[in-house]
């Protein structure tokens, strides 16, 4: 079984749509970082349905709870994409990134193919690091309660008035 599956993404992984972007990722630095960016939050997408998908096939959270709990994840996961995305493409910024890397690469000129390779290899690991801590430890959590909260009230209240 694993055979087909191994010589599918084999296929796949030497197709030319793939090498072309690989050599569009090695000759532009904010393309490689977006790519990156994008890859993370689609990572996260598909854990968070997983998670909901887990959530409603589990027979030991009551019946009364899944709905909530999906919602949360459901919302989470809507959430986190959104301004993971934001702040990645914020923090990705030309100007955002040139000025970090000029103060933290100073002791390098400008122009300089070291301060290139620092700048290009910072902007990419500063995106991902800086919307992944702000979405998933900052924002996320205050707002995805008050909002799966709304929703499952929201539930409640239809299944009321349908009684």
């Amino acid at each position: 079984m694993i055979k087909p599956i191994e010589k599918s993404l084999n296929k796949f992984a030497n197709s030319p749509f793939v090498k072309k972007h690989i050599d569009k990722c090695i000759q532009n630095p904010e393309f490689l970082t977006k790519t990156l960016l994008v890859t993370s939050v689609s990572k996260d997408v598909f854990a968070y349905a997983l998670r909901v998908h887990n959530t409603m096939k589990n027979n030991e959270i009551p019946e009364d709870k899944k709905s909530f709990v999906a919602k949360m994840d459901a919302t989470t996961g809507f959430i986190t994409a959104i301004v993971q995305i934001s702040a990645g493409l914020a923090l990705a910024n030309k100007k955002v990134q040139s000025a970090m890397c000029k103060k933290l690469f100073s002791v390098l000129d400008e122009n300089s193919k070291q301060f290139k390779q620092a700048s290009a290899g910072f902007a990419a690991v500063s995106t991902l690091v800086g919307a992944t801590v702000l979405a998933k430890r900052i924002l996320v959590p205050l707002i995805s309660a008050p909002i799966a909260g709304y929703l499952e009230n929201k539930h409640i209240n239809n299944n009321k008035k349908a009684i």
